[in-house]
């Protein structure tokens, strides 16, 4: 699997002090499985729909095309182009169904990360690629850095993000957030939002860090910095089945999605009047 890195900005104008944006990250939906829990995802659906400036991440694996070993053996493997057309014409129906199935997210899509079980087309096209098109964004790759720019009455605040799919983190609850950790520790420091995906787990923990800000002089500030996983729809230990989750042993699967509630907070001083992101994590 390529692991691509993009960096993506968006500008949201808000018309009033008392606006929010409520940005939603969904991923591991594994709509086209059996043990994809329909029920739930409909109703994160319909929450959604009627949520207020509402804004979406989809965080990988909409659908279980194939995991990168699966592709890996379809690749290495000889088989004719029709029998690869059949593969790419499944794929395809899977895609068509669910833009149908989140069509109302157009327009407040702010990208695909590509997931681990994406579809590589004959063309050589993914299928978070064309998910991308389909809903007219942006596609963010494996890894992306993402500034999200929220405008109030020609005051500008600059919320960044590191996103990606991700790695699972171990069996243990701390070893999840450590994964998403890592891209602050060793990648992006000065984020505000960090989130992964992949391992199932869902949650976000505020974290606090010194950064040094330059304005009329230099000086320490303090500044919160989230970290999240964007949980799953995908079900696990459910009577009479099997999956590789049971066979491993792993942590049951917390369904649901990551929501984020920025607002603007306005501060006054030295003649200047600033804005800066009030943020709060609904779980």
């Amino acid at each position: 699997m390529e692991c691509q890195y993009n960096y993506v900005q968006k500008h949201i104008k808000l018309n009033s002090i008392n606006d929010k944006i409520n940005l939603f990250f969904f991923g591991d939906v594994h709509r086209d499985t059996e043990s994809c829990d329909v029920e739930r995802w409909n109703k994160f659906r319909k929450e959604a729909r009627n949520t207020d400036n509402s804004y979406f991440v989809c965080m990988g694996d909409p659908n279980d095309f194939a995991s990168s070993k699966e592709k890996k053996i379809i690749n290495n493997s000889d088989l004719h182009d029709t029998s690869r057309v059949k593969f790419d014409k499944m794929a395809m129906k899977d895609i068509d169904d669910f833009c149908d199935e989140i069509s109302f997210m157009k327009g407040r899509m702010l990208g695909f990360l590509e997931g681990n079980h994406s579809w590589i087309f004959m063309d050589g096209k993914k299928s978070d690629e064309i998910l991308a098109e389909r809903m007219d964004t942006q596609y963010l790759g494996w890894l992306c850095a993402y500034t999200l720019v929220l405008e109030l009455q020609g005051r500008y605040c600059a919320i960044h993000m590191a996103l990606c799919h991700g790695r699972a983190g171990g069996k243990r609850a701390g070893s999840s957030i450590n994964q998403v950790e890592d891209m602050k520790l060793h990648i992006f420091a000065g984020m505000d939002i960090y989130v992964m995906a992949h391992d199932h787990n869902r949650g976000a923990w505020p974290t606090v860090t010194l950064l040094p800000v330059r304005g009329r002089f230099w000086t320490i500030k303090q500044k919160q910095q989230w970290l999240c996983r964007s949980g799953t729809f995908k079900k696990g230990y459910v009577p009479g089945t099997s999956g590789y989750e049971i066979g491993g042993l792993m942590r049951p699967s917390d369904i649901g999605v990551l929501q984020l509630q920025i607002g603007l907070d306005r501060t006054h001083k030295d003649s200047k009047d600033t804005v800066h992101a009030n943020i709060k994590a609904i779980i």
